[in-house]
């Protein structure tokens, strides 16, 4: 008999009195106490799985700074501050201990070290649920009770490991737990629940192990809040076990429901309000709950006993969750990191309730959501553990009408977690299809993966078991089953192969197969998913034959030895985009904003202002000024960095009132006036005392941070809440006037429901940030300013010029973009690309050469011709870090040469030719980047390249197969393409204009320009068309054709006052005074006529005194009473 056995007696049985005499006295009755629930073998697994993952992550360890959020959670970590919303308390002091107690290294290393151990440790807590409840179940199950004690620890021991290890070299665990980031520890945090909820089980009437589990959940709220769904899931476990607790529960859930619909009904409740699908999923669950109650008061026949041990449980999550008030104690020190600005009331509730954040809106559409199950999460699910492990893992479910109570409410427990974490939160996130939706929301359902590689472990003990005792009885099923795994395996080697060879799917699926298989494990080859999918097939096929070999009988520790291997599969399939060994990516990103590489630029100015934009543009530089500046030299990559006197601000955030006072709190101390947080938040005076010490204790932090140079000496001005309304009201006015003229710009929402003016959307709020940056730059004109561009902001294009990986904001605006500059600009990033993918792109490199090395090394893995940095080719978010970079710079050339930005044709070439080149490299940089493709497809398409903008997309599509906006240009553009070709012998416009870019390359300008002049004859031509035949004349050096282009344009769109400045230019140019006067009579009337109109558009007159085309006409004195420039 073993222990659980054992325990099982001692819990029912009792010792019985004996019988005595009249008068004997009497023997007291003695319980028998239950073994501890974990076992020496339990503990084992724990130990085991532990190290091993640990010894991955750590070997697999970033080396320093990464990108994403890893410099702002460092920033909080050392400061022990507060990160992004919800504010991450428990984590904040957790990692904290470690940028302390570690000694060695810099602090992102430090830190992505805390994301190790608690990654470790939650997968050892797998291992020791697994390993027990496998025993449980064994022991719960009568026809596996005749299992030997020590192969039943074989099978628990290994059973507990491979959940372990599935679970952590998981791509959703493996990448977070190797970097400086929270889900880690969250996932920890819920193993603490669930092992607890587990001990609570063993014994019910130990209700201590429940209360505990209670306050681990109300951490779990605090290391992520998407946690918080898992809390149904939660009660139908405890239901599961205890129904008259359950019961008393689910009469909690219907009173917070009630009371929050007569709360709704009052005051309103902002998450519900104008939110129906989130209002109907909360309906849905409360009155769930009221008739869960109502079913169980009757099965029952009471209501209401259970109480004070609801009451319990309800204080120890709150004193879990009560961790939150940490925020406004740590905001009071106005830490570097301190987000939301929780020391005043407004600023904690607008962190709690995640207020900078979009609110979930779930989906209201069950067509989109069942396909979100099939192409989001169970897809995912598959490429983190396949689907034979997947099959496997249903396996419990197979044994559930032979287990006992007590197991069976154990797996209903599971379940119901399961339910909630995945296809509940699914529904809440609502996430999109595409790959960069899939990679920003996959995280979120890291905590569901727990369930399914506990659920495989258990699949794997009630499968070797029943094999192990009743083998003969089992084989049948077991080839059965064996078979159908190869088949998954075959499958998964398929598709894999499909995906990465969709070039050649039009030989067939056969051919296709045999021809990628041959590519995949060429020599010098390793294309890492087609040689996972192999060691899956290999591992499948040979249980089928050992199940086919051995009739009577298996040796056990052949059949456990070929489980034990199953975690291989999953090391194999996730290593290559999870590891972050000697990746520096992140530390570049942000060290090379203040220190250019290559001796090309040099150092940022002292006291920069630095506006940073995306989330790496922020957070790696901040984690650069208040981490990197304040560690010893020894333990930095650079010894000689050291720049705490940058002033480091997101403009992407300005609307935000909370960050202002953030920022202002940091760099304009003297302004920033902060409420007593404890007397506002409890609406007590007296309360006083609270903010009188931590105020007094925060002061002092304060204070010798200053002392120690954590903020620049001087102050800087920061927008004040005045500014931000007149920069609102600013903006409100623009976009009234426009929208009466029709001229909002796309995606901009604005109302105007009788006089009641309302925006929203983002191109609102970073225009009002737009004009939010304006002004600080205006009001700072002593310190130099640099920017990381997230969104385009209009004002400053005039003023930018490249700055290696960022651009500088020049206080004056520049006509004209020197060729020293763009030269300069051009030799960084040619010697910045050999760090990444080699430098091999010129001026003259094909797109369809680019496409096909996209498709090689970002598809196929194929790196036998690659010349760069494999660990950047396996970082997706180096990849599109770096091609954000690019892509930004290559957007202010595209800017530039834009006829209504630069009157000088001659700029406007070297402009084009720049952005071409930057763009090629943004594109390689990252081949599915949405941003780099719509922005160079917009440039080819201005030049008539639409076969190069057809592979740009097409390639994309590739690389971001569920992208609906990719497919659907790639659609636009072939239709585009296709519906060229017309009846009535008309011209190919689409055709002609490649033909034009053919013979311009190779040199052929008369056939270009035989070429052209067809086009212009078309009787289809319009003022587009006319656009770009022009550009080409300027390539080709042709002014006359030039002349007559921009005649043709002025004749079909004759409202254009850029066409008519550009004719007057070109005349001006080719000696014709007189017509060249006229059109600039024409240009000035239009140019005035739509300033009238709209005062924010272009006015011309400001370039003509500095445009060099009208140098002869600037001595005719009828040129100054025109233009009115002298």
């Amino acid at each position: 008999m073993n222990q659980d056995a054992a325990s099982a007696q001692g819990k029912t049985k009792k010792s019985a009195p004996a019988k005595s005499a009249p008068g004997a006295k009497m023997t007291p009755e003695v319980v028998t106490p239950k073994p501890p629930l974990f076992r020496r073998i339990d503990w084992m697994a724990f130990g085991l799985c532990t190290l091993l993952v640990f010894i991955g992550y750590f070997i697999t360890l970033a080396p320093d700074l990464t990108l994403e959020d890893s410099g702002e959670l460092a920033v909080g970590s050392y400061y022990a501050a507060v990160p992004h919303p919800p504010g991450y308390p428990v984590w904040t002091l957790y990692t904290w201990l470690f940028t302390v107690l570690v000694p060695v290294s810099n602090i992102a290393w430090r830190v992505a070290l805390s994301s190790a151990v608690a990654g470790a440790f939650s997968c050892g807590l797998i291992a020791l649920v697994v390993s027990r409840g496998s025993s449980m179940m064994i022991e719960s199950i009568e026809s596996l009770k005749s299992i030997e004690r020590k192969v039943e620890n074989w099978v628990c021991l290994i059973a507990g490991c491979i959940s372990g290890l599935l679970m952590g070299f998981n791509g959703y665990m493996w990448s977070q737990s190797v970097i400086v980031e929270v889900y880690s520890l969250s996932v920890l945090s819920l193993m603490g629940v669930i092992a607890l909820q587990m001990r609570w089980l063993y014994e019910p009437e130990k209700r201590r192990y429940l209360y505990i589990g209670m306050f681990f959940f109300g951490i779990c709220l605090t290391n992520h809040m998407s946690l918080l769904v898992a809390a149904m899931g939660i009660e139908i476990a405890i239901l599961a076990v205890l129904p008259r607790l359950g019961r008393d529960l689910f009469l909690g859930n219907s009173i917070v429901y009630v009371a929050a619909l007569i709360l709704k009904a009052k005051s309103g409740i902002s998450s519900l309000d104008g939110n129906t699908p989130l209002f109907v999923g909360f309906n849905l669950i409360g009155i769930s709950s009221m008739v869960a109650c109502g079913w169980l008061t009757i099965k029952t026949g009471k209501i209401g006993t259970e109480w004070k041990s609801v009451i319990i449980m309800g204080l120890m999550w709150g004193l879990g969750a009560v961790f939150y008030f940490y925020m406004p104690l740590a905001s009071m020190t106005n830490p570097p990191m301190n987000w939301g600005y929780p020391r005043t009331a407004e600023g904690f509730v607008h962190a709690l309730k995640r207020g900078q954040y979009e609110s979930v809106k779930p989906t209201t559409d069950p067509g989109r959501y069942i396909q979100q199950m099939t192409d989001v999460y169970a897809a995912g699910a598959e490429d983190e553990y396949n689907y034979v492990y997947l099959l496997l893992g249903l396996t419990p479910f197979v044994f559930y009408r032979l287990m006992q109570k007590r197991e069976r409410a154990w797996l209903i427990g599971l379940t119901g977690m399961f339910l909630f974490l995945s296809l509940f939160l699914l529904w809440l996130l609502n996430p999109g299809f595409d790959r960069q939706s899939k990679d920003l929301h996959r995280v979120f359902f890291t905590a569901s993966h727990v369930i399914i590689a506990m659920a495989i472990g258990y699949g794997v003990t009630l499968l070797s078991s029943f094999l192990i005792t009743q083998y003969e009885k089992a084989r049948r099923f077991a080839v059965y089953g064996s078979a159908v795994a190869v088949a998954l395996a075959v499958y998964t080697l398929a598709r894999v192969i499909a995906e990465g060879f969709t070039d050649m799917k039009n030989l067939g699926a056969f051919k296709q197969f045999t021809y990628g298989l041959n590519k995949a494990i060429a020599e010098g080859q390793v294309y890492w998913p087609v040689h996972s999918a192999l060691f899956l097939l290999a591992l499948t096929a040979t249980f089928l034959v050992i199940f086919l070999v051995c009739r009577r009988t298996v040796k056990t520790g052949l059949l456990l030895g070929l489980f034990a291997l199953m975690p291989i599969h999953s090391i194999m399939s996730h290593w290559y985009d999870n590891e972050q060994r000697g990746h520096l990516f992140g530390f570049w990103f942000g060290h090379d904003m203040f220190t250019p590489p290559f001796d090309i630029y040099p150092e940022m100015t002292k006291d920069a202002i630095l506006y940073g934009g995306t989330d790496p543009g922020r957070f790696c530089p901040t984690y650069m000024i208040f981490c990197e500046s304040f560690i010893p030299p020894e333990k930095r990559h650079d010894p000689k960095f050291d720049r705490r006197d940058v002033y480091i601000i997101t403009q992407n955030a300005l609307a935000d009132g909370t960050y202002l006072n953030y920022i202002r709190a940091h760099y304009n101390r003297s302004t920033q006036i902060d409420p007593p947080f404890f007397q506002n938040f409890f609406k007590s005076p007296g309360l006083a005392f609270l903010d009188r010490i931590f105020t007094d204790v925060g002061a002092k932090i304060e204070k010798r941070r200053r002392d120690e140079g954590v903020y620049p000496a001087k102050e800087m001005y920061i927008a004040t809440p005045e500014d931000s309304q007149k920069s609102f009201n600013e903006y409100l006015t623009d976009a009234d006037q426009r929208s009466r003229v029709g001229k909002l710009k796309p995606g901009e929402e604005f109302r105007n429901d009788n006089g009641r003016i309302s925006v929203s959307g983002q191109v609102a709020v970073m225009a009002i940030n737009g004009l939010l940056t304006k002004v600080m730059f205006d009001k700072n004109p002593g310190h130099e300013f640099f920017v990381e561009e997230s969104f385009p902001l209009e004002w400053m294009y005039p003023h930018l010029t490249p700055f290696g990986v960022i651009m500088k904001i020049n206080r004056e605006p520049l006509v004209e973009m020197s060729q020293d500059v763009v030269d300069k600009d051009h030799k960084f990033w040619s010697q910045y690309s050999d760090r990444l993918i080699g430098n091999w792109i010129t001026y003259d490199t094909p797109v369809t050469n680019i496409c096909e090395f996209a498709e090689r090394v970002y598809l196929r893995q194929d790196f036998r011709e690659f010349k760069g940095d494999r660990k950047f080719a396996r970082d997706d978010n180096a990849q599109k870090a770096f091609s954000k970079l690019r892509s930004s710079i290559g957007g202010l050339y595209a800017w530039r040469a834009s006829p209504q930005n630069s009157r000088n044709p001659v700029e406007q070439q070297r402009m084009i030719k720049e952005a071409d080149f930057a763009f090629k490299q943004s594109f390689a940089f990252c081949p599915y980047s949405p941003e780099a493709v719509f922005r160079y497809v917009n440039l080819l398409l201005s030049l008539g390249r639409m076969d190069d903008a057809i592979a740009i997309v097409a390639t994309c599509q590739k690389l971001d197969t569920d992208n609906a906006q990719v497919e659907g240009l790639l659609r636009d553009l072939r239709n585009l393409k296709t519906g060229g070709n017309t009846a009535g012998g008309q011209l190919d416009l689409q055709t002609a204009f490649n033909d034009v870019r053919a013979f311009i390359d190779k040199k052929q300008n008369d056939k270009a320009i035989q070429k052209l002049d067809q086009i212009m004859a078309q009787p289809t031509t319009d003022g587009n068309v006319a656009l770009t035949a022009a550009r080409f004349f300027v390539e080709i050096g042709d002014v006359p054709r030039f002349e007559a282009a921009l005649i043709k344009l002025t004749t079909l769109s004759p409202e254009n006052p850029e066409a008519w400045f550009d004719l007057a230019g070109v005349q001006a140019v080719m000696g014709k005074n007189a017509e060249a006067m006229e059109a600039l009579k024409k240009c000035v009337a239009l140019n005035q006529a739509r300033l009238a109109r709209d005062p924010k558009s272009p006015d011309l007159m400001k370039n003509v005194s500095g445009d060099q085309r009208f140098v002869n006409l600037r001595q005719l004195p009828q040129f100054k009473q025109v233009t009115g420039v002298p």
